[in-house]
């Protein structure tokens, strides 16, 4: 059994291959081919009506455009390839950054009402992080059976979040995660810092010479020229927050989720020769690494989901905080080093995810132009043995024109799915799975899932 993100480790090997076949520009890095915020790039053709809409300047909000279900065709790198594919490692170099960077960015995404009208007539209410989840199978007949999904909706009334959860009945279905659990190892060592340092040294700062954060760009984004891995990292950061913690999170510490679900689990690769000792600022903090294996990663779509929106909610919803843990932190897992030494000038963290599947969802043109570039994705990937998996916060407002958002027009939310291995290729595996997407974010964008 494969334990990791198989091959993830040949990014950089493959990277001029790639390049060759998408006559793209030369880069060294993944991070460096992703084109320069604020450029807009022709919109694919891939039937439908995508690029058709300009909502940059509109003070009402227009008409979401309808597309194709069916993902743009490969280009030649995704078809010479047989194990980096197009949505899950972006070989076709489609990924897109938002011209607004800023680290403190908050979703602009506004409503009036917790409430919320389907097509039909009827209504559903958004509730509050102190009501019990409930869980409505908005999904069925649109997400296949053989997709475990977990959709949380959030809605900001008068500055509060709420929330609504969907699924196609697969929400509570265990399985291995593979890499895309590393985020949550990550917020771990996190919120272990500076429990241990009184609050002084966290993500933000370094080991050695290295900032932690450019081992979170590292981590997520699979660029391995720096000499550690991927998953020796998401190891290294198990190795600091503490396995036990770790699950302890996942249970009577955080997220009270059943005990047959586990989390401490390491990534298939040994821990990257770096110290344990850390600085931030004027602050250091020593610590002695767990060097127990933990229980195997065994979560639910619905656990990753919730640990995701808690973390992307930190500011606005102090009730589901994780201990210890701060903005900062938060900001760091999301948006790489403040003071980058391996990725300067990039947008890195979880933004620097290969997979694309949120971006591809819609028309990215439409998107960004309706937000004056003012949208945010934070993801994680996962594969092993043939599963797709993958971990999504997405921000996706409408803003008039003056910049402030039209309420009730956007949207945020965060995705967790999970496409299983089964009789396909992984190549249409991974079609599918962007399929699923396209199926399920214009529904969420136009108001058929409201």
């Amino acid at each position: 059994m494969i334990s990791m993100r198989q091959g993830r480790s040949l990014v950089a090997s493959v990277t001029s291959t790639i390049l060759l076949a998408c006559s793209a520009p030369p880069a060294d890095s993944a991070l460096a081919a992703v084109p320069d915020a604020g450029a807009s790039p022709a919109p694919r053709d891939a039937g439908g009506s995508e690029g058709a809409a300009d909502a940059s300047t509109t003070d009402t909000a227009a008409p979401v455009p309808t597309i194709d279900p069916e993902p743009p065709p490969p280009c030649a790198a995704a078809n010479a390839s047989n194990d980096h594919y197009q949505f899950l490692d972006d070989v076709c170099r489609d990924k897109r950054l938002p011209g607004d960077r800023s680290r403190d960015f908050v979703c602009p995404v506004t409503a009036t009402s917790p409430d919320a009208a389907r097509p039909d007539g009827t209504t559903v209410r958004y509730l509050s992080s102190s009501d019990a989840v409930v869980f409505q199978n908005d999904l069925t007949g649109i997400a296949p059976d053989s997709v475990f999904v977990t959709l949380i909706l959030i809605k900001r009334v008068n500055g509060v979040p709420r929330y609504r959860y969907v699924s196609n009945g697969t929400q509570e279905q265990r399985f291995q995660p593979w890499s895309s659990t590393k985020f949550m190892a990550a917020a771990n060592a996190a919120a272990t810092l500076r429990t241990k340092s009184s609050g002084l040294v966290g993500l933000t700062g370094r080991t050695g010479s290295t900032p932690l954060g450019d081992l979170v760009t590292t981590m997520v984004g699979y660029d391995e020229s720096h000499g550690v891995t991927s998953n020796g990292v998401g190891r290294y950061f198990h190795d600091i927050g503490g396995r036990a913690r770790a699950s302890d999170l996942l249970h009577d510490a955080w997220l009270k989720r059943p005990a047959a679900e586990t989390f401490g689990g390491n990534y298939g690769a040994p821990s990257p020769m770096l110290a344990y000792s850390f600085n931030d600022g004027a602050a250091t903090l020593s610590v002695t690494p767990d060097a127990t294996t933990g229980p195997p990663n065994l979560l639910s779509t619905r656990s990753i989901a919730e640990f995701l929106k808690r973390l992307a909610m930190h500011r606005e919803d102090a009730g589901q905080r994780m201990a210890g843990i701060q903005e900062a932190d938060i900001e760091t897992l999301f948006y790489g080093a403040p003071y980058s030494s391996w990725f300067p000038g990039s947008m890195g963290g979880m933004s620097a995810d290969t997979a694309i599947y949120v971006q591809a969802g819609h028309d990215i043109s439409y998107l960004d132009a309706r937000s004056q570039g003012r949208w945010r994705i934070f993801s994680k990937l996962g594969f092993g043995d043939g599963d797709f998996v993958h971990a999504a916060y997405a921000c996706l407002p409408v803003l008039n024109s003056a910049g402030a958002p039209l309420p009730d027009s956007g949207r945020e939310l965060v995705i967790v799915t999970r496409a299983q291995t089964g009789a396909s290729t992984e190549r249409e595996r991974d079609r599918m799975l962007a399929r699923t997407y396209r199926t399920i974010l214009p529904a969420v964008l136009d108001g058929r899932i409201p």
